[in-house]
């Protein structure tokens, strides 16, 4: 009798209206002056009170939009009868730096159109975002977002959405538009009451990031159909068929999620690309199939509980392939992963456990700070962001103005290319510099070699949305974008939105954004980054990026106190020489750093003399471009000089550019001991080549092959690491775990219980 009343307890709370549960924020913007409201900057303008039909002015606002744009929803209910369209240029291309931006759960477009329709489509939009909206498809309406590729897109931000009542998808991207559109970002969203959340079905719908989002009574709630996936921080609720489905060609992670009440938590069917699953909490799944449906691809899956099952089998069913796993608990079924053909690593758990702390914990944000009072560059202080006249005093003064108010001021450079002949400087506490978007830049006209900013000392202070020193703003012969550095004193500064020098640059020593000499209780968080990140000296700091992209990551200094920690959550390298130079033998985390046409993969440099360094890498895929024969260069995936300690890499995808059967090389030099493991991997069309001295000891665990098997000798797939030494990975798992605690109490606001570092 108690078990019925608590199952109609919980089916009442899954119905219980959507009031009752979070939702997104209001965002209490104060209008900037370059944003076109469809209000008040169009004639006619929209009403917004639910009635009216707003369509035509709206789409008149989005009509008038080019690169740097931004369409401003004021609050309102705006009622909406046709598809609202952002169409690229007439002669094709993209608009890069579109904003289209509401107020959150004060904005809302509703749709009055015919069943079936999509309420917003765009075919155009690359490093743009899309802010603060409310959709009601009002079960009508299809789709709510419509991804129609006419061009490549990247670096698309969705934050702060909530899409609801689509009887297709929330989000939909086109399978035969002729682009796809990669490392997208919804970070902050809600799905609710759609027949799937976000579909995106085409090969290069590359690093889609979900992030603090919540997906309640949907079928399916994720579907990646050829892509690839990196979940964190999600919640689902009541998914009628699955809260993932992730069939990707490379691969994917899902970490720090929690389910209630859904059929399956987890599909991913695939023989090529491994999985990660961590620190997941899943309750009452009904499926007698299990909550975790796994194909023949490597896993890691750790520290995941599984409660109120539907029986007792087993949540995890994997169809053969290798599984690492830690730390797992389903105390109701006979087991927690079903025996059948799979090989399965039990790793012993260390000192660190999970964060997540029950199946109902939420990540979705109801609040959020945004920027209060405005100082306007061009409208309070006389810049001109023509790309002719020298704005650098009337810049100073906007960032001086916004800082002596504090209290969340943000000293605003609209949308315009600012000349700047001397270094602009950041320090003091509680406001913002930003600007609107990629199309808000920065750009050197001082002496060779000079620095475009400095920050010192900052307390709660944010740099966002604008580009500095990148190269899509001009040539420019200054030598670092944006230097950061510190006296000693407690330091928060966040990064969000910044594009700095190093994209398809291949000069992973140049310009970018500099991080030097910053102490202990200095902590950097990298939001959006896009470019060049040079750490030295500052192994004391927290360094947390969430999403960076783009040039490459050079860590380096002799200094030995290293107390602090470097982790990268989301982050691509493409056409660079590496994505990754590990110099003085200093220690870093990354849970998803994928990199493709690349030069070589990682390079580790260390020297007798230097404290013994830790390295954890996931890669969801590890690609390079085949060297020119005249160059007599080497795609070398792991270049290792004198660099000593502990080395642990995995899940990758190994995947080659040439076939049929490409080396992944390991060439190692030094005497120094390196225990460099290599687990739960997948060499598609790859043979392991490795070339060492005396210091270097390779351990493979459960990695397997695919695709067309190379010849006898040509590949090693077997384990070299003994069964009673699976304790060695247990270090590996410890910096992820550390990386997720960090993850929630920086970016969530959501500490965990204090554990040792």
């Amino acid at each position: 009798m108690m078990r019925t009343i608590l199952q109609l307890l919980f089916l009442a709370l899954l119905a219980c209206p959507a009031w009752a549960q979070p939702m997104v924020p209001v965002l209490n913007w104060e209008k900037r002056s370059d944003w076109v409201s469809v209000k008040t900057d169009v004639t006619p303008g929209a009403v917004g009170d639910g009635v009216a039909d707003d369509t035509a002015a709206i789409q008149k606002a989005l009509d008038g939009v080019n690169s740097g744009s931004t369409v401003y929803l004021p609050p309102g209910t705006y009622r909406i009868t046709d598809t609202l369209a952002l169409r690229g240029p007439s002669r094709g291309g993209v608009f890069t730096g579109v904003l289209v931006v509401g107020h959150g759960r004060a904005t809302r477009l509703v749709w009055d159109g015919k069943a079936e329709g999509a309420m917003f489509s765009e075919n155009c939009l690359s490093h743009g975002r899309i802010v603060g909206i409310t959709f009601d498809g009002r079960g009508k309406a299809a789709v709510g977002l419509y991804h129609d590729r006419k061009c490549f897109g990247t670096e698309v931000d969705h934050q702060h959405l909530a899409l609801l009542n689509f009887t297709d998808a929330a989000i939909f991207v086109e399978p035969k538009a002729p682009y796809a559109l990669a490392e997208t970002v919804f970070a902050n969203c809600l799905f609710e009451n759609c027949r799937r959340g976000v579909v995106f079905p085409k090969f290069n719908d590359y690093d889609y990031t979900f992030d603090g989002c919540e997906f309640r009574r949907c079928e399916t709630g994720i579907v990646c159909v050829h892509g690839n996936a990196y979940v964190r921080n999600c919640h689902f609720e009541a998914s009628r068929q699955a809260d993932m489905e992730i069939f990707g060609e490379h691969g994917s992670s899902v970490r720090r999620c929690t389910s209630v009440g859904s059929k399956t938590f987890l599909a991913s069917l695939n023989g090529v690309a491994p999985v990660t699953v961590q620190d997941c909490h899943v309750e009452g799944w009904t499926s007698p199939e299990g909550a975790v449906k796994l194909g023949g691809a490597p896993a890691m899956v750790f520290d995941c509980v599984f409660t109120k099952a539907p029986g007792k089998a087993p949540p995890i069913r994997p169809a053969g392939g290798r599984q690492i796993v830690s730390g797992n608990v389903s105390a109701e079924t006979e087991a927690v992963i079903a025996p059948g053909s799979a090989r399965v690593y039990e790793v012993p758990a260390e000192r660190r456990k999970g964060v997540v702390r029950s199946a109902q914990q939420r990540f979705l944000q109801e609040t959020t700070a945004v920027p209060t009072k405005v100082f306007d560059a061009k409208r309070d202080f006389g810049a001109k962001g023509d790309g002719q006249a020298d704005d650098t005093a009337a810049l100073q003064k906007t960032i001086d103005a916004a800082r002596t108010h504090g209290k969340g001021a943000i000293a605003y450079l609209p949308a315009g290319t600012y000349l700047a002949s001397d270094t602009l400087r950041i320090s003091g506490a509680d406001y913002y510099v930003g600007g609107s978007g990629f199309r808000t830049c920065l750009r050197w006209k001082g002496p060779a070699e000079g620095t475009m900013v400095a920050v010192h000392d900052p307390q709660r202070v944010t740099l966002e949305n604008i580009a500095i020193g990148n190269h899509d703003s001009g040539t420019m012969n200054n030598g670092i974008d944006v230097l950061q550095t510190s006296s000693g004193k407690p330091s928060l500064m966040a990064y969000d939105g910044v594009f700095v020098f190093g994209m398809y640059q291949k000069q992973p020593f140049r310009k970018g954004l500099w991080l030097r000499a910053l102490g202990h209780d200095s902590v950097v968080l990298l939001r959006h980054l896009q470019g060049n990140l040079h750490l030295v000296d500052s192994a004391r700091a927290t360094v947390l990026a969430g999403v960076s992209y783009e040039g490459s990551i050079v860590v380096e200094g002799k200094d030995p106190r290293r107390d602090g920690f470097l982790g990268v959550l989301t982050r691509l390298g493409t056409i660079t020489t590496h994505g990754l130079y590990l110099k003085d033998n200093h220690s870093f985390v990354a849970s998803d750093f994928y990199i493709e046409q690349a030069d070589n993969g990682y390079w580790l440099e260390g020297a007798a003399g230097d404290p013994p360094g830790r390295v954890t890498i996931s890669s969801p895929k590890l690609d390079f471009t085949v060297p020119k024969k005249d160059a007599g260069q080497e795609n070398v995936a792991f270049d290792v000089r004198g660099y000593h300690g502990q080395a642990f890499f995995g899940p990758i995808q190994f995947y080659p550019y040439t076939q049929p059967i490409a080396k992944f090389k390991v060439h190692h030099q030094g005497r120094e001991k390196l225990n460099f493991f290599l687990s739960a991997s997948c060499f598609y069309n790859t043979a392991l080549e490795v070339r060492k001295e005396a210091g270097l000891q390779v351990l493979l665990t459960g990695n397997t092959l695919a695709g067309d098997r190379p010849k006898p000798g040509q590949f090693q797939a077997e384990d070299t690491l003994p069964p009673n030494s699976l304790a060695g990975l247990a270090a590996a798992l410890d910096d992820l775990r550390l990386l997720g605690e960090l993850d929630l109490r920086w970016n969530h606001g959501q500490p965990a219980a204090a554990a040792p570092r």
